[in-house]
């Protein structure tokens, strides 16, 4: 595929992943092709733009006409005309309007409730639980501190998977991702679960590769954890 293809192809999203990295990568090494790139964007957009004015002029003849007498023929073809308008402008908007990773981050971020020691009345106090307990109560700064000394005498992989929440939940994200990466080939409990949530720090950070690495990582686990976010969220990113 030459790359003038390539490149209308990555636009309109006919891709695959593999090729999407590919043009990507080439984005970033080769100065030419991104030269290339933003010409061919730019034309496209600038298309979209002159359809939209089009379509806009079109309505501004309908108001024109609104003092002379139309058929009703006439009437619901313009009606029909304007419900197809929209559509299209709905299709250019979902099409080429793209959002920020920190949009991206905080439409699909929301804090991951304890379930690995739930807070009981009938639990006794201990300094296993306490982490817990300041984490159920959105306590992460205390969270943090009690699950880091937790983990000086504990090498638990699900104790440090609360521990990277606790600080991301301070918003401490490259803390947070350090965690969920020392976590990486582990077993535990919360591995689809640490993949969602490096997947949207990355998303934050604006590093869709990475971002899509990990949300295949899940597709490969046949994960059934957040898969139609993450069928959404792959998507947005393809777009981007």
């Amino acid at each position: 595929m030459d790359k003038e293809q390539l490149i209308q192809d990555y636009i309109a999203n006919r891709l695959s992943e593999k090729e999407i990295a590919k043009v990507e990568n080439m984005l970033k090494t080769d100065v030419e092709f991104n030269a290339e790139f933003e010409a061919h964007y730019d034309i496209t957009m600038a298309f979209k733009v002159s359809e939209a004015n089009a379509i806009k002029q079109h309505f501004k003849n309908l108001e024109d006409k609104s003092t002379k007498k139309i058929s009703l023929t006439e009437k619901y073809k313009y009606v029909y005309l304007a419900i197809a308008s929209l559509i299209i402008i709905g299709f250019f908007y979902n099409n080429f309007y793209t959002q920020s990773g920190e949009e991206l981050f905080n439409s699909n971020f929301e804090i991951y409730p304890n379930t690995y020691q739930p807070v009981t009345r009938s639990t006794e106090a201990n300094n296993n639980h306490a982490p817990f307990v300041a984490y159920e109560n959105n306590d992460f700064i205390t969270a943090e501190r009690d699950f880091e000394t937790l983990l000086k005498t504990s090498e638990n992989p699900n104790i440090r998977f609360y521990y990277a929440l606790s600080l991301l939940n301070q918003s401490k994200f490259d803390l947070a991702l350090k965690q969920f990466e020392i976590l990486d080939g582990k077993e535990y409990d919360y591995i689809e679960e640490s993949l969602w949530f490096s997947a949207l720090i990355q998303v934050k950070k604006e590093n869709d590769i990475k971002a899509k690495e990990k949300l295949n990582q899940l597709k490969i686990l046949k994960s059934a954890f957040k898969s139609e976010e993450r069928k959404l969220l792959l998507q947005k990113l393809n777009n981007r």
